[in-house]
């Protein structure tokens, strides 16, 4: 399923990193949720080498802005929208998993989960 999405402003902690690195990406996670900020939660994926096999910038953010923060722009666009079993502990990776191995056009510029307060999860992907 495709959605249109407007620009968005996200305001957290970033690294740049890659999928094999998953203590870094855990540890970005655990530091941003020690900050016990409150409503909707991204992870912005971005700034791509290549595709999902090389390095990108991760943000971990909200859309309101906070002090000693990172910021990334979600442009507008069409997404293609993945929903994630948020019941299941490793639903988030189980969905990555699946688009790792799918054949969606992916364009490899900002792709992002939302994590949504009333505990539901979806992942936007920027297709071609």
């Amino acid at each position: 399923m495709n959605t249109a999405v407007t620009e968005k402003h996200i305001y957290g902690k970033k690294i740049r990193t890659n999928n094999q690195n998953t203590d870094a990406i855990l540890n970005l996670w655990e530091e941003f949720l020690r900050l016990n900020l409150k409503g909707d939660i991204y992870g912005v994926y971005n700034n791509y080498a290549s595709d999902f096999t090389g390095d990108y910038d991760l943000h971990i953010g909200i859309e309101e802005k906070f002090i000693d923060e990172s910021s990334v722009i979600i442009p507008a666009g069409n997404y293609h929208i993945v929903e994630v079993d948020h019941a299941d502990p490793k639903g988030v990776f189980n969905a990555w998993v699946d688009i790792w191995k799918s054949d969606i056009k992916r364009a490899y510029k900002t792709d992002f989960e939302f994590y949504s307060k009333d505990g539901s999860i979806k992942i936007f992907l920027s297709v071609e």
